[in-house]
């Protein structure tokens, strides 16, 4: 565990890990919206960090609470290695975890690169912002900026595109799924940004529903 992370301790029956702070509270938010409780997210700070994180969270305060698992970790370029390396590092995981059988996904879902913010960008098609992002990342290509080769960094970069057409223009991707949700009494939190009914979430709502309830 990270010197610099608060101690932690485990308090719920289910248990999802995921990459990061932002996709903590992605799916706390979404928990929240489908009223199930009983989950707790963590990051395990990095793909880089998932094997030293999986042998060590069996040693937090009540580990002997989990009932239910499951890993998500971004699929970048490769799906089918992400996929690979997340059961690489169940193999290696304590006992107390395996016996759990944890269930895994890789985002964005169905063997395609991209990562959590590829999922919303795919909700996002059918909105008249759609064609002025994809306008913007024209216009900046034909001045010299060159995407990137990691297909998921570009998706982040469009991400936050969209959130600086909003009114919280600096928001984290994470808070993004919060509004329209939580502190709603704010003027600049009424709005939904993020359609969790949308198809685009169908696989990965799915995954979590048949893991946690």
């Amino acid at each position: 565990m990270s010197a610099n992370r608060k101690p932690l301790t485990i308090s719920k029956p289910g248990l999802l890990l995921c990459e990061g702070e932002d996709e903590v509270k992605f799916f706390n938010a979404w928990f929240f919206e489908l009223d199930i409780t009983d989950v707790q997210v963590i990051a395990y700070e990095g793909k880089a960090r998932l094997g030293t994180f999986l042998a060590d969270v069996v040693k937090l305060k009540g580990f002997n609470l989990v009932k239910l698992a499951g890993i998500i970790r971004d699929a970048d370029e490769d799906a089918s290695g992400a996929l690979q390396s997340v059961e690489h590092a169940l193999t290696h995981a304590p006992d107390e975890l395996r016996q759990l059988n944890p269930k895994i996904f890789v985002l964005p879902g169905d063997g395609k690169p991209g990562a959590l913010e590829s999922l919303w960008l795919a909700s996002l098609k059918e909105d008249p912002m759609e064609t002025c992002v994809d306008n913007f990342f024209r216009c900046a290509e034909s001045k010299g900026w060159k995407p990137s080769d990691i297909f998921a960094k570009n998706d982040k970069a469009r991400a936050q595109l969209w959130i600086a057409t909003k009114e919280v223009p600096n928001e984290r991707f994470g808070l993004a799924a919060w509004h329209g949700r939580k502190d709603t009494d704010k003027p600049w939190m009424q709005e939904k940004w993020v359609d969790f009914d949308h198809s685009s979430f169908a696989s990965l709502k799915a995954f979590l529903l048949t893991t946690f309830t």
